[in-house]
């Protein structure tokens, strides 16, 4: 990995660029896949964060708010980055913490499939809270 002096997030319109990020990433069970995740932000419901580094687009994460019994949500839906050795967990989950604690969100929450995601964000003081199983039946 290329030294990265400086990474921002920043707020874009749904791109090409946001679709190929996310393609490889997106959970299984979403019903709506890419189509539905370009709806969400197109009518407001959900939000692209560009990941730049060093003024370079590598990468790009979905978020939205979702009202929760005990107060607002930031979910971070999809995020993926294509720079080799480049860690979005590492590198940008205390911005993305900030960022909701400003929104005044009483939790992040990041749905995940990936064994080595939940393994990194235990490490962060992140804990598993629902667990799914399901059976395709027909």
């Amino acid at each position: 990995m290329a030294c990265i002096e400086t990474v921002t997030l920043g707020v874009v319109a749904w791109d090409d660029t946001a679709a190929e990020h996310f393609r490889p990433v997106i959970l299984p069970d979403s019903p709506a896949g890419l189509d539905g995740l370009k709806n969400d932000v197109e009518t407001g419901g959900a939000s692209v964060l560009a990941v730049m580094a060093d003024g370079e687009r590598i990468g790009s994460v979905l978020v939205r708010l979702l009202a929760g019994g005990d107060g607002l949500h930031f979910v971070i839906e999809c995020a993926n980055a294509d720079l080799p050795g480049f860690d979005l967990v590492e590198t940008c989950m205390p911005a993305l913490e900030g960022w909701a604690a400003k929104l005044g969100c009483v939790a992040v929450d990041v749905p995940t499939h990936r064994p080595g995601l939940v393994f990194k964000m235990k490490r962060r003081d992140y804990q598993v809270v629902q667990t799914v199983m399901r059976k395709a039946i027909a």
